[in-house]
């Protein structure tokens, strides 16, 4: 980047700012009318190239499938409660159950139909009329039969993975194409956006999109799932579970590429009764001049008709200006007075450069040794982090944002930059289930114990990096009545780090201290957990500040 240029520009920019607060009519700041001349900055219309894109806004909700009776009949039972987390292809529901004693009588009736049609069949003196009927009521006694065994023992299954929510109990009469319950599944997101009448007939369901929003770096793929005359509904993968309930996304999508066409700064285009304008100069006075828009990107727009390579735009100051005001160009001027600015500024760092005295470089045998004495040898502190937990399941019932683990941690040196080094802490983490709202506890003492290498001081600073191994002890404990037993075990594994000490100016034996850990910790379990792994990740990434007192 060329510096000189780019304080020229800053310079520019603020005195063309300055120059245009001062410009405000007397309706937007009371008592400052707007000046004879107005201090406008110009920027001059170029032909260019220009992507217009097809864009939408709007918030996102979890997917939410309706589960409807196939058939008529009894919710014979549940297989599932309020609130369960459940994979596609899990039962849901029976329906129908226990009509075996029916469905007997109906073979039953279909085995004797049957057999007055044999009879009938086998008669010396055979009648067309009596066997065409004897058929009719056997064919209608099958139909029965089948109608009521496909009606028998219905087992409903999840469509997607999701969470239950029950519409039905179990025992209740329902009709065909009842709703039983819904499911929210968080891996697919919905986004209903209203349609503009400018984008009617031009979207079909399928087209794709790219999405943004605050947050995730990355950029999201999702397509249109429904389309109506007032709405669009955009279906976005969240297999991740990075994205919430709420979140607000952008799409775009190119809709058209324009080569050599008109493009100015969105900012310069306003609008009265008549339809879109802006101000151009014209013989030093500003003429407003009206325009037609294609489309808007990115603080840029494409003007169809109104404006010509080679215009002098006016693109500040614009709150004062009416058709025919007389302006004052800033740019030319104002360019020229802050390069001069500039380079006398320069000047001067150089001669002040030039008359500083010179600093020789201490030689190494004057230079300092890190000292590793009596004021390094043990090392005692407080700190306070935030950890995150690996495991998808502690993360999807406790949430995913980190959490507070408040510690202590221990030293001693042993050799010229080494220590052994130790910490002690608590993670403490509680929620309530869904339905019987039984408080849940989760309690967790990580115990860390391992090298840490310093490097030597610079400045303020005496970085470090270590690893070693972790100690985990964790219980799990549920209040209340409930069928689930509490939980007690332990686990091991191993860690990284590094960070630094920061020494306070003043205070010899107290540091401060950021670090960075990342741990690696897993238990094989006898039971599979929900998420269908029996390996509970109790690993991850965990940050923090402390307070370390050197004796």
């Amino acid at each position: 980047m060329n510096l000189k240029k780019a304080g020229t520009s800053i310079l520019v920019l603020a005195i063309a700012a300055i120059a245009a607060g001062n410009a405000l009519p007397a309706e937007n700041k009371a008592g400052t009318p707007c000046p004879k001349k107005v201090a406008v900055t110009i920027e001059t219309v170029k032909a260019t190239n220009f992507q217009e894109y097809q864009v939408f806004s709007g918030k996102g909700q979890s997917e939410i499938v309706a589960i409807n009776s196939p058939v008529a009949g009894v919710l014979s039972e549940l297989k599932v409660s309020e609130g369960s987390l459940v994979d596609a292809g899990q039962d849901l529901a029976v329906l129908n159950a226990g009509l075996n004693k029916e469905i007997k009588q109906l073979e039953a009736d279909a085995a004797k139909a049957k057999k007055i049609l044999t009879a009938r069949q086998n008669w010396k003196e055979k009648s067309e009329k009596a066997i065409q009927s004897a058929a009719a009521a056997y064919q209608k006694a099958l139909d029965l039969l089948n109608a009521k065994k496909s009606q028998s023992n219905v087992a409903v299954k999840a469509p997607v993975a999701g969470i239950v929510r029950l519409v039905m109990a179990a025992g209740s009469e329902m009709a065909a194409d009842a709703l039983l319950m819904e499911i929210t599944n968080p891996r697919q997101m919905l986004f209903q956006i209203p349609l503009a009448a400018a984008d009617k007939g031009s979207l079909a369901v399928g087209d794709r999109f790219s999405g943004a929003t605050e947050g995730p770096s990355a950029e999201f793929e999702a397509e249109v799932s429904a389309l109506s005359d007032s709405q669009v509904t955009l279906r976005m993968n969240n297999e991740a579970n990075q994205i919430k309930d709420g979140a607000r996304f952008t799409f775009k999508k190119l809709k058209a590429e324009h080569a050599e066409v008109i493009v100015i700064p969105s900012a310069a285009v306003q609008e009265d009764s008549l339809g879109n304008f802006v101000y151009v100069a014209e013989k030093k006075k500003a003429k407003k001049v009206y325009v037609s828009i294609v489309a808007s990107n990115t603080g840029k727009t494409m003007v169809e008709k109104g404006l010509f390579a080679g215009d002098a735009l006016i693109v500040s100051g614009l709150d004062c200006l009416v058709d025919g005001k007389k302006i004052r160009i800033v740019n030319e001027e104002e360019m020229a007075k802050a390069l001069a600015e500039l380079k006398e500024k320069e000047a001067v760092q150089k001669e002040k450069i030039a008359t500083e005295p010179e600093v020789k470089p201490e030689t190494p045998a004057k230079a300092k040794k890190p000292s590793f004495k009596i004021g390094n040898q043990f090392r005692v502190g407080l700190t306070f982090g935030r950890f995150s937990i690996k495991d998808k399941n502690l993360k999807d019932f406790f949430g995913e944002s980190f959490k507070n683990i408040p510690g202590i941690e221990a030293s001693i040196h042993v050799m010229y930059n080494v220590d052994v080094w130790a910490s002690y802490k608590a993670l403490t983490l509680e929620n309530k289930t869904t339905y019987f709202e039984n408080l849940v506890k989760f309690k967790m003492n990580p115990v860390s114990v391992g090298l840490r290498y310093r490097f030597p001081k610079k400045s303020f600073l005496e970085p470090f990096v270590g690893a070693g191994l972790n100690f985990y002890s964790y219980k799990e404990t549920i209040e209340g009545e409930s069928d689930l037993a509490d939980t007690k075990d332990s686990a091991s594994g191993f860690f990284f780090q590094g960070g630094t000490y920061l020494h306070v100016k003043h205070f010899r034996n107290l540091q401060g201290e950021v670090f960075l850990k990342y741990n690696s910790v897993k238990k094989t379990l006898a039971e599979v957990l929900p998420d269908g792994t029996d390996q509970l990740d109790l690993g991850g990434l965990e940050m923090g500040i402390g307070v370390v007192m050197r004796f």
